[in-house]
C-alpha cells in the first residue's frame, strides 16, 4: 500500500481533492456570509441560492470522494465488529465487494444524469447556469469513490488470499 501512496499520480489526485475541498468550503462560507451581509443592508442578492447549490454540490461530492479515499465514511459494521476469525474476514470482504459494486452502479447513474442534463440543456432560473455543472460534480465524486473502493477491494481480496494461503500452509495444506 505504501508504494501506491508514494506515486505522483496518487499524490496529485489527493492534492486536487484537498484543494477543491478548501476552495468549495470557503466559497460556500463566502456566499452565505455575503448574502447575510447584503440582507443587513437591505440589498437583494437574488439567486444566490443557485450559486450556493452549485458550490455545495462540488463540496459534498469531492468530500464524498475524499471520504472514500480515507475510508472515513460512517459505516454500520456491527456484524464485522462482533464476528471473529474467518467469519469476520468473509464479511469484510463481502462488504468491500458490495460497496465497490454499488458505487459503480451509482457512478453509471450519475453519468446518465449528466448526459441527460447536457442533452436537454437544463439551466438554473436566475443565472442560467447549466445544471450539467452541478451534475458533473456527482460524476467526479462517484467516479473517484468507485475508483478508491475498487482499489481497496482488490487490496482486501489480495490480503484475504494471502491469509488463507498462509493458514493452509501453516496447517500442512489441510482445510
Amino acid at each position: 500500500m505504501k508504494r501506491r501512496e508514494d506515486r505522483i499520480g496518487w499524490k496529485a489526485l489527493i492534492a486536487i481533492q484537498r484543494i477543491a475541498l478548501i476552495v468549495t468550503g470557503a466559497g460556500t462560507a463566502l456566499i452565505v456570509a455575503g448574502a447575510c451581509i447584503l440582507r443587513m443592508f437591505n440589498i437583494n442578492f437574488s439567486g444566490f441560492e443557485e450559486l450556493l447549490v452549485m458550490v455545495a454540490f462540488w463540496l459534498y461530492m469531492v468530500g464524498c470522494a475524499h471520504g472514500s479515499f480515507e475510508k472515513s465514511q460512517i459505516t454500520a459494521d456491527i456484524l464485522a465488529v462482533m464476528g471473529k476469525g474467518l467469519f469476520k474476514e468473509i464479511l469484510s470482504l463481502c462488504r468491500a465487494v458490495l460497496t465497490a459494486a454499488l458505487c459503480a452502479v451509482f457512478f453509471v447513474w450519475t453519468v446518465q444524469l449528466l448526459l441527460w442534463a447536457i442533452e436537454i440543456d437544463t439551466r438554473t432560473p436566475v443565472y442560467r447556469i447549466p445544471m450539467a455543472f452541478g451534475y458533473g460534480s456527482m460524476v467526479f465524486g462517484m467516479g473517484l469513490s468507485t475508483f478508491y473502493h475498487i482499489v481497496y477491494m482488490i487490496d482486501d481480496i489480495r490480503a484475504f488470499g494471502a491469509r488463507c494461503a498462509a493458514g493452509l500452509a501453516g496447517k500442512g495444506g489441510a482445510v
